[in-house]
């Protein structure tokens, strides 16, 4: 008698991921009719949302007027500055952050409108998240590891809202060839790091993107242009910015000592590669380890 043959089976898997994000200063504050903050910038992405009152920002020259619900989109580098109108105090919520998913990164570089009325597609969208994490902001989520959790998946679905709306508003031709373009020299950045831990052989930096900028055709300026264009980070911040995640990744795995590490990584010393990750990070290889291994 023949055996009889299972059905076949369907197997789905999520992707494999390896992203890092950071976030800064997320605060809500009610500030005087008076209250002013000066032209400033910084390497981050910006969510600014005005509760109540009336807030002008001016972004790179261009003044917008925030009323309750309207919010502000910037990217690294925007010079803005802020003041109250209207001669009533304002309640405003900020958030600042960075992330190293590629994807994710050129939507938000490429989305060319900064200020979004509330009712608009992007405010519509971003609202729950913000929410939440505005009732998540206190001393006490601070050190409650639950709360702490809700702050995560609230950013989570943040960067959601965000990356799924700003794929609908911001397409055109153009930007998707350049997109291809800087993708390409991104993921070979990427492999280049993949390959210095196999072998433990490590090319300078400078030598490393003109080698890219040779194989894909461009010269090393246009490739810091376009990248820039696309990511916000020169190829060279990309690059330093995938080694030190490497480095993190496998300063977590207890069985590897510093040492081995940092050959892994083609420094030809511990001493090298201890002080390139304090310039990054502010502490030692081993503070860093210490804090998730005894």
């Amino acid at each position: 008698m023949q055996a009889k043959r299972e059905p076949a089976r369907k197997e789905f898997m999520l992707p494999d991921m390896d992203s890092t994000f950071r976030v800064f200063a997320a605060h809500w504050r009610t500030v005087d009719p008076d209250w002013k903050y000066p032209l400033h910038k910084h390497p981050l992405f910006e969510v600014n949302l005005v509760l109540s009152g009336m807030q002008e920002m001016k972004v790179n020259g261009h003044a917008y007027k925030q009323g309750p619900g309207d919010l502000i989109l910037l990217n690294p580098g925007d010079n803005h500055e802020s003041s109250v109108v209207c001669n009533d105090e304002m309640t405003y919520y900020c958030l600042h952050f960075d992330v190293d998913e590629r994807s994710f990164r050129e939507l938000l570089i490429r989305n060319s409108h900064c200020f979004h009325e509330a009712g608009s597609e992007l405010a519509v969208a971003i609202k729950p998240a913000l929410d939440k994490l505005m009732a998540l902001t206190s001393e006490e989520s601070v050190v409650r590891i639950e709360s702490r959790m809700n702050i995560l998946s609230a950013l989570f679905e943040l960067f959601a809202g965000l990356s799924g709306t700003l794929s609908e508003l911001n397409r055109d031709a153009a930007g998707a060839r350049k997109s291809a373009a800087a993708s390409q020299i991104a993921a070979m950045l990427e492999r280049t790091v993949e390959s210095t831990a196999e072998r433990g052989e490590k090319e300078e930096e400078v030598e490393t993107i003109k080698l890219i900028a040779d194989s894909v055709g461009y010269s090393m300026s246009s490739v810091n242009r376009m990248f820039t264009q696309v990511y916000g980070v020169s190829p060279r911040q990309y690059l330093s910015s995938l080694m030190l995640k490497k480095a993190k990744l496998l300063l977590m795995n207890p069985e590897a000592t510093v040492e081995s590490i940092s050959a892994r990584l083609g420094y030809h010393n511990i001493a090298h590669f201890s002080r390139q990750f304090k310039r990054w990070t502010g502490e030692s290889p081993s503070s860093f380890r210490s804090r998730f291994h005894d």
